[in-house]
């Protein structure tokens, strides 16, 4: 109203008719501002608002309650009944979880490859396996690499990287996943892998199970219901019980491998027992070898045959482990931002990945060329934010190198970093670089490092037995 007035006042052109206005419209506006307070003072005091009722009012907020606590019952009721009987057991009981996994397989799984070898395996290893990969996962070049120098036979199932019908069954969501078929037994994390099959290569035991049990996951749930998969002592050679050894009189090494104490190995015969002088042994205050946390791996009987020990220290057991972890948790974080450093790159990488997988012979058209041209493109994306997340320089190429030339330097003079014979962390950085063999990124690091002679000699040891029998796609 006030708003009009002026307005209107506006149009006056005589200044002392503007001020009769403005005065004339000034006790208007009092006298009606006047007669309206007391009628809302009498609404406010009796309550009488004309669009208002306290009962309706007071519904309206028993409804809304209502309605809320009865969605709530429904969502709780919905994710109580999917995770009944399954989710709590899954977070305090590991065995619980294999159990149901392995029930909800497809038996006979759909093998793509039998891997054999044309020499028997360095050691006895009576389990029959299939390890569900993609094949060039580096992780899962790992676990190929540790199996192929073992010469331990097993069978391929490769998983659509996009769809992943083939490990529907499995909570646990990555790769590699390892079923050791005779017992029915999933193993989970490339490096949990390696340390189980290592450990019973060192000590076998009546069943696996009796290894794989001493490997337990923690299993944590995020806000969204995803489970993820933690292995504690993955780089840890486990030691199995007694009553669970095939021989329970065999003596076992701690904290280190059969082919690390086979470099540093000593022969004894019992005409002579040492090679010390008497003085030297009078005056020493060194524990006898079997007490400075050794065990001794034997063979021969006592007298005048000779008996081979193995001597490794624990500190060479620790370097191995060092670098385990070295290799996954900062040189594996250099390859995926380096192959996909560009589109062109990604492309090519992608196949060569389909080369070297035989995604030809594996999956249909549509699926190939999905995998193919849709994963190049997302995973240049992906490329640019790994090498944010890992602190990678901005020319990746440089953080591949140094990730090089720190491996060089740790191996020195020796043929490996296990020495005369590779270690679990030498098979590991051979399985990781193998995953990029066929990319521009692997030839730049032969190219511009000193890696290559030892690559060479790992090839060397690893690949010349390895027989692939692939088997015929049915689509």
């Amino acid at each position: 109203m006030s708003f009009l007035l002026i307005s209107a006042s506006r149009t006056l052109q005589s200044p002392f008719v503007r001020k009769q206005f403005f005065l004339q419209t000034s006790r208007l506006l009092s006298t009606q501002i006047n007669s309206e307070i007391p009628r809302a003072q009498n609404q406010h005091t009796t309550g009488d608002y004309p669009t208002s009722n306290p009962r309706r009012r007071y519904r309206y907020y028993l409804l809304s309650i209502a309605a809320g606590v009865a969605i709530g019952a429904v969502y709780t009721l919905r994710q109580s009944q999917r995770y009944e009987g399954l989710m709590p057991e899954y977070m305090s009981n590991t065995e619980v979880l294999e159990r149901k996994a392995m029930e909800a397989r497809p038996v006979p799984p759909p093998v793509t490859k039998h891997i054999t070898f044309d020499e028997l395996p360095r050691e006895n290893f009576p389990f029959k396996l299939t390890l569900y990969q993609y094949v060039t996962c580096p992780f899962c070049c790992k676990v190929r690499a540790f199996l192929n120098y073992n010469r331990i036979p097993y069978n391929i199932v490769e998983v659509n990287s996009v769809m992943r019908s083939e490990t529907k069954w499995s909570l646990y969501k990555k790769v590699p996943i390892l079923v050791v078929e005779n017992e029915e037994i999933q193993l989970n994390d490339s490096s949990m892998i390696i340390s189980a099959i290592e450990s019973y290569l060192r000590m076998p035991t009546k069943r696996f199970e009796n290894v794989s049990k001493l490997y337990q996951a923690v299993i944590e749930k995020d806000e969204k219901g995803k489970l993820s998969f933690n292995y504690p002592n993955k780089y840890f050679l486990t030691e199995p019980l007694v009553n669970d050894r095939l021989d329970p009189t065999k003596q076992v090494q701690t904290e280190k491998t059969k082919n690390d104490a086979a470099d540093n190995q000593t022969t004894i015969t019992a005409d002579n027992p040492s090679s010390e002088s008497f003085f030297a042994r009078l005056f020493s205050r060194s524990k006898p070898k079997n007490e400075q946390g050794l065990v001794n791996i034997g063979s021969g009987h006592i007298g005048k045959k000779e008996k081979t020990i193995y001597n490794k220290s624990s500190e060479q057991y620790r370097l191995e482990r060092k670098w385990r972890e070295w290799v996954d948790t900062k040189f594996v974080h250099t390859l995926s931002p380096n192959i996909y450093c560009t589109l062109r790159q990604s492309l090519n990488t992608f196949r060569w990945f389909s080369q070297a997988g035989d995604w030809e012979q594996i999956f249909p058209w549509y699926q190939r060329w999905i995998i193919v041209y849709v994963g190049a493109i997302v995973m240049r994306g992906v490329a640019g934010r790994l090498r944010k997340k890992y602190n990678l320089n901005d020319d990746v190429r440089i953080s591949l190198y140094e990730c090089g030339n720190e491996w060089v330097k740790a191996v020195g003079k020796k043929n490996f970093l296990g020495g005369s014979e590779p270690n679990l962390a030498d098979l590991n950085v051979y399985g990781i670089l193998t995953a990029i063999q066929g990319t521009e990124a692997f030839q730049d690091l032969m190219n511009n490092t000193k890696i290559q002679p030892w690559f060479e000699r790992m090839k060397h040891l690893v690949e010349p037995h390895f027989v692939d029998n692939r088997i015929q796609a049915t689509t």
